[in-house]
């Protein structure tokens, strides 16, 4: 829900903005936001986007668009995906307690 409310926000951020450049004729909130958020895609929009397998020119608009709304969440499920059934199969190197010869 955050992250909704998040996009959301961006949206009315990017069209109030649009409307100001239009209406008063001064583009600094469209530029300002423009510039923080292909910011946020140089520096890491594109790696997660990367990981994720999206191509660059969508990790690009939706970084521009929604900033880190877009990008977080699929962090936050590129760390959730990544332990597998694997990670959770005993080998011979694992570690377990000796026998102590207590029997319950």
């Amino acid at each position: 829900m955050f992250y909704f409310l998040g996009k959301v926000g961006c949206g009315i951020l990017w069209i109030g903005s649009a409307i100001l450049a239009l209406v008063k004729k001064n583009p600094i909130g469209v530029a300002l936001l423009a510039l923080m958020h292909g910011t946020e895609y140089f520096l890491i929009g594109r790696d997660v986007g990367k990981e994720y397998g999206v191509k660059k020119i969508k990790a690009l608009l939706m970084c521009l668009a929604f900033g880190f709304t877009w990008w977080l969440p699929l962090k936050k499920q590129i760390a959730a995906e990544t332990l597998t059934e694997d990670d959770f199969v005993r080998t011979d190197h694992d570690f377990t307690m000796p026998d102590t010869g207590v029997r319950e």
